[in-house]
């Protein structure tokens, strides 16, 4: 017990850890009404995407089945990412809406995750960075994403800003031991989570970069 105390590392991922479960209490209850708004959309794209595999597509982007039989590239149009890692848990499950909120509740911890390293990063401070990445786990606009809009795609893109802006940040230092970050943050936000941030993101970097 004392040495996971004496790991600071692992108290910080445990905090973060307790936000994520107290953020994510209300996908417990299995009233929640996950389907309003792009809900429906993000289960329909998983049945869809499940039944493109079970057909034996190797890179399911076209669900055959839609639109009475000519089939619809949902995949294409709206980032992959969000609708092939959720069925990972297909394995543990047969329900889509439980594979859904498990990959809501990790996309919140990894939120944290992602925050308290950037802001580590650039403040040096143990306190700061675990503040910060408490408050990011519950912004408003991030709860709104998961319990109003159940815009999939955006709750996934809050685990990525961070990403991004930490790769810019050791840019910007000189560090090109990590420098990797802004490509993997870029490319996973932009190409496979949420194309639409792609243009928020760029006026973002861009006051960063004067700013700094």
């Amino acid at each position: 017990m004392e040495k996971i105390f004496a790991n600071k590392k692992l108290i910080v991922y445990i905090l973060i850890f307790i936000m994520a479960v107290i953020v994510a209490i209300p996908l417990l209850n299995s009233n929640l009404a996950i389907y309003k708004d792009d809900g429906i959309q993000h289960i329909c794209r998983l049945i869809g995407t499940y039944d493109s595999i079970l057909e034996g597509q190797t890179f399911p982007v076209i669900m055959s089945d839609y639109c009475n039989g000519f089939g619809y590239s949902w995949n294409i149009f709206y980032s992959p990412f969000t609708s092939f890692f959720p069925l990972i848990f297909k394995f543990f499950t047969s329900s889509f809406t439980v594979c859904l909120k498990i990959f809501i509740f990790i996309s919140i911890f990894l939120s944290g995750i992602y925050m308290q390293k950037f802001v580590k990063t650039v403040t040096k401070s143990d306190k700061m960075s675990i503040v910060s990445s408490l408050i990011y786990m519950v912004a408003p606009y991030h709860l709104v994403d998961i319990y109003i809009r159940c815009a999939i795609g955006e709750v996934v893109a809050f685990a990525f800003i961070p990403i991004i802006f930490l790769g810019l940040y050791n840019i910007l230092n000189n560090n090109t031991k990590k420098d990797y970050y802004l490509a993997i943050g870029a490319i996973r936000f932009n190409i496979i989570t949420y194309y639409i941030y792609f243009y928020y993101n760029i006026f973002l970097c861009s006051i960063f970069i004067v700013k700094y």
